[in-house]
């Protein structure tokens, strides 16, 4: 089910071709390999590696987000803003021992934020960054067996930033609100659409969109209207 997590090399500049991108991933550790393992197990005596590239992009511990079991998610983010190869990393520590490190294929790598929802069975979290000018990605990354898992799909980009993580279904999975342009006659000139996209069975789907006034709230449940032709 699970696949290792290529780098990828991306366009960082220019309009995304699609209103949206489904993206297929697979989180993996990177550094030292960590046996998969119940809650019930004790933490490992050693503590996995920071990855190397964090070195070069000059990472540093942003934002930390507490999960159950005494484990805790931390956001790793570089310096440089004009590093075009820089990415954003995860950290997973379980009773203050690093357990896992994974690095995301997108992302700028200095601009993201990190979401959780941890009332549910599996603790889920979603980090936003940016991808380019003005471009946003959402990565979806759950809790499952003392494991930081991304399911295939859980994964999109849109065109406009502003990109959040709510759970509008009351499921305990977060789903993702994000902006689309429908480039009438142009990116600068069109118009903005609300779009909501729902996580469900290791997919983050687009489930529609609405007009979206300037200084208008964003939605407060899953929408589905019909969204601008890419």
């Amino acid at each position: 089910m699970l696949m290792p997590a290529n780098r990828q090399t991306w366009t960082r500049r220019g309009r995304v071709a699609a209103c949206v991108v489904t993206v297929a991933g697979a989180l993996a550790a990177c550094g030292s390999a960590v046996p998969s393992r119940g809650s019930d197990q004790p933490t490992p005596t050693t503590a996995a590696p920071r990855p190397a590239d964090c070195a070069e992009w000059q990472c540093r511990p942003v934002q930390t987000v507490d999960l159950p079991g005494q484990r805790k998610i931390t956001l790793w983010l570089g310096r440089d803003e004009q590093n075009y190869r820089s990415r954003p990393v995860l950290e997973l520590l379980d009773r203050g021992r690093t357990v896992q490190w994974w690095i995301s294929p997108q992302g700028d790598g200095w601009n993201g934020r990190l979401t959780c929802e941890v009332r549910g069975p599996e603790p889920n979290c979603v980090l936003v960054d940016s991808v380019g000018m003005h471009s946003n990605l959402a990565e979806m990354v759950i809790l499952r067996a003392g494991r930081l898992i991304h399911p295939r799909d859980a994964a999109v980009t849109t065109d406009v930033p502003g990109m959040r993580a709510v759970d509008l279904d009351g499921d305990t999975y977060l789903d993702v609100i994000g902006s689309t342009n429908d480039y009438q006659p142009n990116y600068a000139q069109g118009h903005n659409y609300w779009q909501t996209f729902q996580y469900r069975d290791g997919s983050l789907a687009s489930t529609g969109c609405a007009p979206q006034p300037q200084g208008a709230p964003a939605p407060t449940q899953l929408l589905t209207g019909s969204c601008p032709a890419a």
